[in-house]
């Protein structure tokens, strides 16, 4: 089974608890507990939490890149329109 990148999924976890993209890429710089900070939000690990959002990727939308074309089920920041955390769709 494919999994979404390890970075990704940290700053996901970071901004669903309220950071914002630059606060999580500080925190995650910082080496920010993940298992204490998503334990106090959700009581889960970060093991837990990857697992999840894994599980979940390809419930999300489909999105393309504009350079190649590749297609993604992806968590979106839709003010930055940006990707967050993706999963390459199988074609």
């Amino acid at each position: 089974m494919v999994m979404a990148d390890v970075w990704d999924i940290e700053e996901l976890a970071l901004r669903a608890t309220g950071l914002s993209s630059e606060a999580a890429e500080e925190a995650i710089n910082d080496n920010v507990d993940l298992d204490e900070v998503l334990y106090d939000a959700y009581e889960i690990s970060f093991e837990q939490y990857q697992k999840i959002v894994n599980d979940l990727l390809p419930f999300t939308s489909v999105v393309q890149t504009g350079l190649t074309g590749t297609k993604y089920h992806a968590f979106v920041d839709s003010t930055e329109q940006r990707i967050i955390t993706r999963l390459k769709v199988d074609e």
